[in-house]
C-alpha cells in the first residue's frame, strides 16, 4: 500500500516500551496532531511510556497497557479486547514487535502502520521501510525513525525536538523533597541506573570518584536519583560519594516527581538511560557516560557524550557484559 492515507477517524498509536524511547518519540507524536487535527487520537502504552508523556497535549485519551497486557499467556487476547473495544480505525505501530502487529491485526482496524519488521509486514496495510544494513536496522537517531513510522499520516518534523512538561502537582512534590534533604542551592543529579541491565551502570565505586571531582569542581552538591527497583544502587553510590551527598533511595520519586527534580536540577550526570532523556527533554545540560550503545541512536541529542573510544567492543549492545566491563569501568 501506498501513498497518503486517508485521515482516520480515530487513531490508536500504540507507544515504544521503555521510558527513553517515548520520550524519542515526541516529535512524531506532535507531527501526528498536527496532520490529523480532526481525528481521535488515543496513545496506548505501558506505565513508563505514558508516565513520561503525562501532561502533554496532542491526544484526546489514553489507554495504559497494565501487567495483565504486557505479560501471560493471555496477554494478547486482553490487549485485542481493549482495542476491539476502543474501536480505532487505524492503527501506528511504534514497537517492531510481532505480538503487537498481531494484536492490531486481530483488533479489526481498517489501517495498520508498522515497520514490517520479524515478520509482521503481512499482519499491516502498510510496511514502512527503514534504513537496514543487513537484517539489522541502521543506527540513527530514534527521533527520525519515529517520524518515518509517523509520515504514512502526514506527520512531519518541527525541529523542536523531544519535549516534555511537568505538572504544577509534580513541582510541588519534588519542591518539598528538596526542601527536606536541605537542597536550597544549586545541587546537580546523578543517574546511576539503568533499567536495559547492568552492562549499563557505571561500578559505585567508580561512579562515586567520578561524582566527588564533579562535586568539587563545581561547587554544586550531588543529588542521587532512582527508581523503585534501584535504591540499592542508589545507597551504594551515595555511600561512596560521602559527606554532602543526598539521595532518593530512602523513598524513591515516581516519574513525575523524577521528571520535576530534574528540571530544577543543575544539570544531569547519567548512564544511557530513560532519565537522560527526560533530562534533555526538559532543557537540562546532559553528561552521559556511555558504554555498550551505540551513540548514533541518539545523535539527535545535545548531551555531552564521554566514551572510552579506545575499545574494539563498544556499542555491543550486551545486557551483561562478558569480559570485565571495561567500556565503564575505565
Amino acid at each position: 500500500m501506498t501513498g497518503a492515507l486517508r485521515e482516520p477517524r480515530h487513531l490508536l498509536v500504540r507507544l515504544p516500551g521503555p521510558l527513553g524511547d517515548a520520550v524519542m518519540a515526541t516529535p512524531a507524536l506532535r507531527g501526528l496532531r498536527r496532520a490529523l487535527p480532526a481525528a481521535r487520537i488515543t496513545w496506548t502504552g505501558g506505565p513508563a511510556a505514558l508516565g513520561a508523556l503525562e501532561g502533554l497535549s496532542g491526544r484526546d485519551d489514553v489507554m495504559p497497557l497494565m501487567a495483565e497486557h504486557l505479560r501471560g499467556a493471555k496477554r494478547l487476547r486482553r490487549t485485542v479486547r481493549a482495542w476491539r473495544r476502543l474501536g480505532p480505525d487505524a492503527i501506528l505501530l511504534f514497537p517492531h514487535a510481532p505480538s503487537a502487529a498481531l494484536a492490531a491485526w486481530r483488533s479489526g482496524a481498517r489501517v495498520r502502520v508498522g515497520s514490517g519488521r520479524g515478520g509482521t509486514a503481512p499482519l499491516l496495510t502498510r510496511a514502512v521501510a527503514l534504513p537496514s544494513e543487513g537484517r539489522r536496522l541502521r543506527p540513527r537517531s530514534m527521533v527520525a525513525m519515529y517520524l518515518d513510522l509517523a509520515a504514512p499520516f502526514g506527520a512531519v518534523d518541527d525541529e523542536r525536538g523531544p519535549v516534555v512538561v511537568t505538572t504544577s502537582f509534580d513541582d510541588r512534590r519534588a519542591q518539598r523533597r528538596l526542601e527536606a534533604l536541605g537542597l536550597s542551592q544549586p545541587f546537580f543529579a546523578v543517574n546511576p541506573g539503568a533499567a536495559f541491565g547492568p552492562s549499563k551502570l557505571v561500578p559505585p565505586d567508580v561512579l562515586g570518584r567520578i561524582v566527588r571531582r564533579v562535586r568539587e569542581a563545581t561547587g554544586a552538591l550531588p543529588l542521587v536519583l532512582c527508581g523503585p527497583s534501584e535504591t540499592d544502587l542508589a545507597a551504594r553510590v551515595a555511600s561512596s560519594v560521602g559527606e554532602g551527598c543526598r539521595s532518593t533511595h530512602e523513598d524513591a520519586p515516581d516519574l513525575g516527581e523524577l521528571k520535576a527534580l530534574l528540571r530544577r536540577a543543575r544539570f544531569l550526570l547519567t548512564v544511557d538511560a530513560g532519565p537522560r532523556h527526560l533530562a534533555e527533554a526538559l532543557g537540562t545540560p546532559t553528561v552521559v557516560l556511555m558504554g555498550p550503545t551505540d551513540p548514533r541512536w541518539t545523535e539527535h541529542s545535545p548531551a555531552r557524550v564521554i566514551r572510552n573510544e579506545g575499545l574494539d567492543c563498544l556499542a555491543c549492545h550486551e545486557k551483561i557484559c562478558p569480559i570485565d566491563h571495561p567500556c565503564l569501568r575505565e
